[in-house]
């Protein structure tokens, strides 16, 4: 931060507008994905995540504190007269070269004052081919042909903050070049990203236009592809199967560990095995790993704000269904064995993973952090 907000002299000489366009540009400026304000007993912690790990970077003393969330929430058009309860909105904000952010700002009470964490959506500096994600040429490949077939179900799985969204994009663009003159519509929430071409629908889930509702009634769209931003529970479980069983190609997410756990979570869900094995095409499941930053080689530097690392690449598994998986699926073949049958086809996480390290794109204490220590059997103890 160019700012050090702690030597403010009080309120009055520092104005909580400008504070605010400060603290919301710098962190745009340093490519984080998110500005944290962790209120404590002396003010406000200013958080930002870079590359996927919080760096605190400042600190906002208490006589200013409150002002500056007042002018959050007046920017996201939340209650500013309460202070007691989690409130949640959106503005959009315009940075350098006059291009437009969209933020999304969550609020939330403690004992020492409200918590706000602002996140933030843009295509800038975003991959956008599936080609630049950093997956093998082998899982592009497989996404690419899956992408290009007229029905069935595509997923890209791993915990939140795994790129999956990101993935998503890129096979959308890859889909509107490849195949043209498809009917493809998104339901997303938010839209993190405008795709030329797609037509983009922000879902409310607890809202009137929630995923469920939305699905069943683009079902009667003449929609070709839908993209689905995530399997939430057993009912938008079912209705995206159901959409593939018509002759639909469907793409979504799911927060999973690997392939063989997300086959697992789906027939938790009620989605019976021989449903599974008609429409499944494709499991992604991937990870962001940190890359060693290039102007210091890892050793920390002004640029990678002396963390060692600077952007990230994606490493991922990807299974793609054949017949020996169908068989194991139809005989309810336990997860354990079905993460060996899958492991035997596709390098596993780690292998992946290890390889970029073998590239000198990242660190063993990188993938320590992202997947753990694997036990020999490809799963980590992450998942």
């Amino acid at each position: 931060m160019r700012t050090t907000y702690a030597n403010a002299v009080d309120s009055m000489v520092l104005d909580a507008v400008a504070l605010v366009d400060d603290l919301v540009s710098q962190a745009l400026l340093a490519s984080a994905s998110d500005l944290h304000l962790e209120p404590g007993a002396g003010g406000l912690a200013v958080r930002l995540r870079l590359d996927g790990v919080l760096n605190t970077i400042d600190h906002i003393p208490a006589s200013i504190a409150d002002n500056v969330i007042a002018r959050l929430k007046v920017m996201g058009e939340l209650l500013t007269y309460r202070t007691d309860i989690p409130q949640e909105g959106s503005f959009s904000f315009k940075g350098l070269g006059d291009l437009k952010h969209d933020v999304r700002l969550a609020v939330f009470p403690t004992i020492h004052g409200e918590r706000a964490v602002l996140r933030f959506f843009c295509d800038d500096g975003q991959p956008r081919s599936i080609d630049n994600l950093g997956l093998s040429e082998a899982t592009v490949a497989s996404l690419k042909n899956a992408s290009e077939q007229t029905s069935g179900l595509i997923l890209v799985t791993g915990p939140a903050g795994a790129g999956k969204s990101t993935t998503l994009y890129a096979l959308a663009r890859h889909m509107l070049d490849a195949t043209p003159g498809r009917s493809i519509v998104s339901l997303e929430d938010p839209v993190e990203q405008r795709v030329e071409g797609l037509t983009q629908i922000q879902v409310q889930p607890f809202g009137e236009l929630n995923y469920a509702r939305a699905m069943r009634s683009l079902l009667r769209q003449d929609v070709e592809v839908l993209f689905v931003g995530e399997i939430r529970d057993a009912e938008s479980a079912h209705i995206v199967i159901e959409a593939a069983l018509t002759g639909h190609l469907v793409l979504s997410t799911l927060h999973s560990g690997d392939p063989a756990e997300t086959i697992a979570r789906l027939i938790e869900m009620g989605i019976a095995p021989y449903q599974l094995t008609s429409t499944l095409r494709l499991i992604n499941s991937q990870r962001l790993l940190r890359k060693t930053c290039p102007d210091c080689c890892g050793q920390g530097c002004e640029c990678c704000f002396a963390t060692g690392y600077k952007y990230r690449t994606a490493c991922g598994q990807a299974a793609v269904m054949n017949d020996h998986l169908r068989q194991a699926i139809i005989d309810h073949t336990p997860t354990g064995n079905l993460r060996t049958l899958v492991n035997e086809n596709h390098p596993s996480l780690q292998e992946c993973a290890m390889h970029l390290v073998q590239m000198k794109q990242t660190t063993t204490d990188e993938v320590r952090r992202v997947l753990g220590t694997d036990d020999g059997s490809g799963r980590t103890d992450t998942e």
